[in-house]
């Protein structure tokens, strides 16, 4: 007897197996190791006909003759043994299609999808059922569109005498299997992506036939997301990817699913590595970032971390919806709501938030690592990867860095002065450009760092102690700009010799490109004698920086200085102080800056409590030490300080080559003015901001 296993023969569930055997052949057909699934699906129905779905899972590798797929129907519940069969078809996925005709208007229909293997084994799926129907279905055009929801309705007749049914609406991103989209009720849907194309057809499921209106489309709006200065090394947004608002838990996603309608559970369907920036970054397509040179992307298992250890945390409620509140050391915050997870399709409420970030767990790579939160704790978890959760996204600060070979540099202008040519669209750096121009895009500042070497011992004699630098800028549009006049002010920087300098400026309106933009050091380029020791180079270009500090306003204390009778003191920090023994030590560890050191302060209960003849002119001037005693500044410079004249804001500042960390006397002097008080206990003083551009 000859032995043969027939071609194309695959192996179905463990331990089944058929034979056949004559006196020529014995026929062997083995099921079980690669078709590992046969499920029934729904089914799309008219009053006279149906087109019923499965899946069968694995044929990829068998020969189309040795197989055959589609479905037994019929009207009892058994339709695998009593009803027809009706040969289908089957996609590349596995996903099977049999179209049945003759049905008869309002009869219920039971269908199992199978596959045979060599006309000699077959598998069903479960059995399932549907009712022939006349029922109409049309879809409505969807409202009140956002970036994140959008309003679904229909009309459904001919719904009398049938048993109970569903409603709803399936959303795809593809007309063509829309079908099979996910389900949502007949209502506002939220979590939708931003800046995305929808497909969506209504409809009426009875059974599990489902009778589909219209497909139409729509698209959601972009979400131009807002970014909140933590303090921390990257800016965190404000609201989740697809959340129009704070409080909302926005698009649920799988890890690495870019489209958020991936509802598979089987891990092997999601990435299995780090994702932050790669093309599976989930962020990847979205448009978030309008023209800011800088893109948003998942933050970093890390980056998570860096969130929880250094913020202050609240469990609380915001427009009735529950989460953390992460407050940073700067007074700003985010709201990162709680609600749950998506399961497959099911979304699970859950009284705690979770949160991807774009890292494998090491534990286990089924997993991901997690922000997780409840009512008790934030810490770092990890959750399946199939799972559906929300998403918070992180932008690094823009900071662009020129090519240093391309920088233009020297008296270019014959007027004495050192002139780093970052970009001129009149000079030299117009046709080889260091940066793009383009790439220059802030709303609120720019602080622009720079090193010279080789200036140290190579001055002519006589030459200046120090000298000033300053911007010169302006957009093409000529109108938001800052031209130095070289004088020393808030935004300048004093060059004494080789180091790392810092320059700045604010704006009142976006600036958008460069036509002009360039360091000027005023009288440095005359007093050089070989040019061929400077090196020059920018560091970096930062865009919309971070350049406040943060401050401590319990501790700040307004008083008599040193109890002379004389002069007011506003102590922000002194270690022997008020504050020194309120909070002692309170910023040898969060203050690095080299540069400029900027107070603003509003001083209020001056006016009308001065005495007969006072001089109502008041001056100020800011002393400072670092931790180490060194860098320090106890006045003397003819520029930094205004004049108190009465109730009002005032800015005082410093300028300190070399970097300073901490504070250990950190006080702004208003002189003869504590004299001229008929009521101290009147008057009050309140810290605006404390700006450093150059912290490190």
């Amino acid at each position: 007897m000859k032995i043969r296993y027939l071609s194309g023969i695959l192996l179905l569930a463990a331990g089944l197996f058929a034979t056949s055997c004559d006196d020529e052949e014995n026929y062997s057909v083995r099921t079980g190791e690669i078709i590992s699934e046969v499920t029934t699906g729904n089914a799309s129905v008219t009053a006279i006909s149906a087109e019923v779905s499965g899946t069968v899972k694995d044929l990829t590798l068998v020969s189309p003759s040795s197989y055959e797929v589609g479905a037994y129907y019929g009207t009892s519940d058994n339709p695998a043994t009593t009803g027809s069969k009706k040969v289908g078809s089957v996609d590349e996925n596995g996903h099977v299609v049999a179209s049945i005709t003759g049905l008869t208007t309002g009869a219920t229909y039971y269908y199992v999808t199978y596959v045979t293997l060599q006309n000699k084994v077959t598998r069903f799926g479960e059995v399932k059922s549907f009712v022939a129907t006349n029922t109409k279905v049309s879809t409505k055009e969807a409202t009140d569109v956002t970036s994140g929801k959008a309003t679904f309705s229909a009309d459904i007749t001919g719904t009398d005498g049938l048993p109970a049914y569903e409603k709803g609406v399936k959303l795809s991103l593809s007309a063509d299997d829309i079908t099979s989209g996910m389900s949502h009720e007949l209502a506002t849907v939220s979590g939708l992506l931003p800046g995305t194309t929808y497909y969506y057809t209504a409809f009426a499921k009875i059974g599990n036939g489902y009778v589909y209106g219209e497909t139409k489309t729509l698209t959601t709006a972009t979400q131009q997301m807002e970014y909140v200065d933590l303090g921390l090394s990257i800016l965190w947004a404000k609201n989740n990817i697809g959340a129009d608002r704070e409080t909302d838990a926005g698009t649920l996603f799988g890890y690495g699913d870019q489209t958020g309608m991936l509802t598979s559970t089987r891990v092997d369907d999601y990435p299995s590595s780090d994702i932050v920036g790669s093309a599976y970054d989930i962020i990847h397509n979205l448009d978030l970032d309008g023209d800011s040179p800088m893109k948003s992307q998942m933050p970093t298992n890390a980056q998570m971390a860096e969130l929880v250890n250094n913020t202050t945390r609240q469990w609380t409620t915001v427009d009735g919806v529950e989460g953390m509140r992460f407050t940073a050391k700067n007074g700003n915050s985010i709201f990162l709501p709680a609600g749950g997870y998506r399961d497959g399709e099911t979304t699970v409420s859950d009284a705690a938030g979770y949160y991807w970030s774009g890292n494998i767990s090491t534990v286990h790579n089924d997993y991901a690592n997690t922000l997780t939160f409840n009512s008790s704790s934030a810490k770092a978890g990890i959750s399946k990867r199939s799972l559906g959760l929300s998403l918070r996204p992180v932008r690094p600060y823009a900071e662009l860095n020129p090519e240093s070979g391309k920088l233009a540099f020297g008296d270019i202008e014959g007027n004495g002065r050192l002139r780093i040519e970052i970009y001129n669209e009149y000079g030299d750096t117009q046709k080889n450009p260091p940066i793009d121009p383009s790439s220059i895009k802030f709303n609120n500042n720019m602080v622009v760092s720079f090193t010279l070497t080789g200036i140290t011992g190579n001055l002519k004699s006589g030459a200046a102690s120090a000298y000033v630098a300053g911007l010169e800028y302006s957009d093409p549009s000529w109108g938001v700009s800052y031209w130095s006049d070289l004088k020393m002010h808030e935004y300048e920087a004093l060059v004494t010799g080789d180091g790392t300098y810092t320059v700045w400026m604010e704006v009142l309106e976006r600036a958008n490109g460069a036509v002009v933009f360039c360091v000027d050091i005023d009288g440095l380029g005359a007093d050089i004698v070989d040019w061929e020791k400077v090196g020059v180079e920018v560091n970096a270009i930062k865009l919309d920086a971070d350049v406040a500090q943060e401050i401590n306003h319990s501790i700040v204390d307004f008083n008599n200085k040193d109890g002379n009778g004389v002069d007011g003191r506003i102590e922000i920090y002194n270690e022997y102080g008020s504050s020194g023994a309120a909070a002692p030590g309170a910023y040898n560890s969060s203050m690095k800056f080299n540069g400029l050191m900027l107070v603003e302060f509003t001083i209020d209960g001056i006016n009308g409590n001065l005495v007969d003849g006072a001089s109502k002119n008041y001056h100020t001037e800011l002393s400072y030490a670092a931790a180490s005693w060194d860098p320090s500044y106890w006045g003397g410079a003819n520029y930094g300080s205004d004049t108190v004249t009465g109730d009002g804001t005032y800015r005082v500042y410093t300028y300190l080559n070399g970097n300073c960390e901490g504070a250990v006397v950190w006080t702004i002097e208003l002189y003869d003015l504590w004299k001229d008080l008929v009521d101290s206990s009147k008057a009050g003083v309140t810290i605006n901001k404390v700006i450093t551009p150059g912290k490190y």
